[in-house]
């Protein structure tokens, strides 16, 4: 538990402790992926005061869980930095822009939770925010009812282990399969794009 709380705070404090950190080390630049760093020292310190061994450590861990979701994090940075999931972004929404509302908020919907199924909820709804705000802008839409479409659907993600940590740490204890986790993740995806589809397109709208 202390170690927990002493990496907890090294991760919550970061921003002054790399900065220091780095200086000390005489480096010329603050680390850059000091959270890895973090957890690094934690499981040094574990393995220091022989709270679990090493090997205990390699037999306990789900490390196929933490591969995946760390391929899930890997491909949210590829098809942010290549470009794929803007080109889709402005594809998607620049079409949906000629519909009637209901379909262009059923459209924007059903794109950003699938799209967070493989991306950073977070880089998602960064991604996407700007150009369904500047698409409400040239449609004579409050921004923000797209804008609350963004926010909520980019939290439906139930489908894929990758998609969120809870939905890892569910698939980690291995009482369920990934092929049950698509099947009722996909019928929750549409019942949030359904819910969020329909409130957006007849009461957010009009905000």
């Amino acid at each position: 538990m202390v170690i927990f709380t002493l990496v907890a705070v090294i991760l919550l404090f970061s921003s002054l402790i790399n900065p220091w950190l780095s200086s000390a080390l005489g480096l010329a630049k603050d680390i850059q992926s000091f959270d890895a760093v973090a957890v690094i020292f934690g499981v040094v310190l574990i393995c220091a005061f022989k709270i679990a061994s090493w090997h205990e450590i390699q037999e306990r861990v789900e490390w196929g869980v933490l591969m995946l979701f760390g391929g899930g994090l890997t491909l949210s940075v590829v098809m942010k930095d290549s470009g794929a999931s803007s080109l889709m972004a402005e594809g998607i929404v620049h079409f949906a822009q000629s519909q009637p509302i209901w379909v262009l908020c059923m459209i924007i919907t059903a794109f950003i939770v699938f799209l967070t199924e493989f991306t950073s909820n977070t880089a998602s709804a960064a991604l996407i925010m700007p150009i369904v705000i500047s698409v409400a802008q040239s449609m004579n839409l409050p921004p923000i009812s797209l804008a609350a479409i963004i926010a909520c659907g980019a939290s439906c993600a139930f489908m894929l282990p990758i998609a969120t940590p809870p939905n890892a740490i569910v698939f980690a204890t291995g009482h369920v399969k990934q092929s049950h986790m698509v099947k009722v993740g996909l019928l929750l995806n549409l019942s949030c794009i359904a819910i969020i589809g329909g409130l957006s397109s007849s009461l957010w709208i009009h905000l």
